[in-house]
């Protein structure tokens, strides 16, 4: 559980929690005695400390997922990592750049395993990782939910979709519901009501939720000779 610190007075220090406090289980943890509270402060450097803080959520959504200890989860998440990428990982130690990298392998697992999430971090919503990882395993920007839906968010209109690009598209994955729900709202209302960032999907998503296919793409290629006619094929295509 994590918390904002709004005040300070000498030894005293008011916080306020991410989520409720449940009254009743505090009674039951203080087993009518004083009650205590084990607290780590996060350090503010500005390069690590949301990313701390997101990672510590994960690693403990993943251990309630899973009903392991919360040192466990994190041991078996660093060793993932480190077959995964040849190098080891410490909170500690990483830099902004290592941190962004354990962020986006954590999400990844997150959303592939479907480790449910208590709700959506803001923190998590700031990575772009998290939506792109929701398409590539089809699973609902908002709730989670498998089996979602590849939704445009820029019209691709009349055209053969078997004719069209869609690595020149941005993308969300969406329940049935929320598929329905963007339409009737309206893209612009929806994705800031939502929160959602809509992402441009490579190569390698697009074949796996079966948008396109690897011929496909190669025949795209072979006709953009150049970066300037890429990037007139796509102002030609916005502007339809």
């Amino acid at each position: 559980m994590l918390a904002k610190i709004l005040r300070q007075y000498g030894n005293k220090v008011l916080l306020e929690f991410d989520e409720n406090v449940n009254p009743e289980h505090l009674e039951t943890i203080r087993r009518g005695k004083e009650g205590f509270a084990e607290v780590q402060f996060i350090d503010n450097d500005p390069r690590s400390a949301k990313q701390n803080a997101l990672s510590h959520a994960l690693i403990k959504d993943i251990a309630e997922s899973e009903n392991i200890p919360r040192y466990e989860a994190k041991e078996k998440m660093r060793h993932i990592y480190q077959d995964t990428y040849a190098c080891e990982f410490s909170h500690a130690e990483a830099t902004k750049s290592e941190m962004n990298q354990w962020i986006d392998f954590l999400i990844e697992y997150v959303v592939a395993e479907g480790v449910q999430l208590p709700r959506r971090y803001i923190y998590l919503l700031e990575h772009e990782s998290f939506f792109y990882f929701c398409c590539k395993y089809r699973k609902c920007a908002v709730t989670g939910q498998p089996g979602a839906q590849i939704h445009h968010v820029t019209a691709v209109g009349n055209r053969h979709r078997n004719k069209v690009d869609h690595r020149k598209f941005p993308f969300v994955a969406l329940s049935w519901k929320y598929h329905n729900i963007a339409h009737n709202l309206g893209q612009e209302e929806f994705l800031q009501k939502y929160q959602i960032k809509p992402v441009y999907l490579d190569k390698e998503a697009l074949i796996k939720i079966g948008i396109m296919s690897n011929a496909q793409i190669m025949r795209f290629d072979e006709e953009y000779k150049t970066e300037d006619l890429y990037v007139k094929a796509i102002k030609e295509d916005q502007s339809v």
